[in-house]
């Protein structure tokens, strides 16, 4: 599932259109839009930090993620005129506080990649150096990067911008948001598009060496004599190991060549357990 997060209804306009979203009428505190079929849900936060950190906890606890979702905040924001295009932020700032936050870009892409601030107030002009004004501001990304990171982690959450102003603008229509949203839907789909291939790839991996971890985790577990709870220590073990990538096969064979395996008892079981456990680790 992609939970989708915008600030305005103009920026989510064109991808309420483009994935065929349908408003969530038992939802009363903020506007959310799903297609389940197309593994597509997303809220309208409104304007500022505290709105958006809000309706990111809303939309969490409502609609829980899993681990194969992502979170992926999408919207205008300001920055030097001359920078055309779709941004995807690898740093975001709190201008307010100054901590740093950086999602991991682990996924391929052929967007432009930037770095954030996110500020409590619209940007002014007189307000920024000469080095800050080559970045991108906005009002919420820093605050739904800490709101997400309770239910996300930072490979799951994705920052895409795209600049609508320098700063000096007080008033920008929603005509001309959606506008500029819908220059680059291309981009978006196609961005978005991968994300799901993504996290179908390594749910189908992480399926396959999950079920190969507990077949190798049965063998174990007999020829451990394990109790029920030392079994699901073993089981654990070796998942871990799988995921991380750290499992090698060779800690194991080499037990059962030095003839520690298969053990005659429990007690030995659990002396030969905890070998095993140093070595794999």
């Amino acid at each position: 599932m992609l939970y989708l997060i915008t600030a305005m209804y103009a920026e989510a306009q064109p991808l309420i259109r483009q994935y065929q979203l349908k408003k969530e009428n038992a939802q009363m505190h903020f506007q959310v839009f799903s297609n389940e079929s197309q593994c597509v849900r997303l809220i309208i936060t409104g304007t500022g930090m505290i709105a958006a950190a809000a309706a990111v906890g809303f939309l969490c606890t409502a609609y829980p993620p899993g681990e194969y979702d992502f979170l992926v905040n999408i919207g205008i924001c300001a920055g030097a005129p001359m920078r055309d295009g779709l941004f995807l932020c690898s740093k975001i700032t709190e201008m307010t506080t100054g901590k740093t936050f950086y999602p991991d870009l682990l996924y391929r892409h052929s967007l432009l990649e930037a770095s954030i601030f996110t500020s409590a107030e619209p940007l002014r002009q007189e307000d920024l150096t000469e080095s800050h004004k080559t970045m991108l501001y906005d009002m919420e990304a820093s605050a739904v990067y800490q709101a997400g990171s309770y239910w996300f982690g930072p490979h799951q959450m994705c920052f895409l911008k795209t600049i609508s102003d320098s700063g000096e603008s007080r008033d920008i229509m929603p005509m001309q948001v959606q506008i500029r949203m819908q220059d680059e839907m291309d981009a978006i789909v196609l961005f978005l598009d991968r994300l799901h291939a993504a996290g179908a790839e390594m749910q189908t991996k992480n399926h396959r060496l999950l079920k190969s971890a507990d077949e190798i985790a049965e063998r174990l577990c007999r020829d451990l004599c394990c109790s029920c709870v030392m079994a699901a220590s073993v089981r654990q073990y070796i998942r871990y190991g799988m995921l991380s990538g750290t499992y090698d096969p060779n800690v194991i064979q080499s037990m059962y060549e030095e003839q520690k395996l298969p053990c005659r008892n429990k007690r030995e079981g659990k002396r030969c357990f905890e070998e095993l456990k140093k070595r794999l680790l």
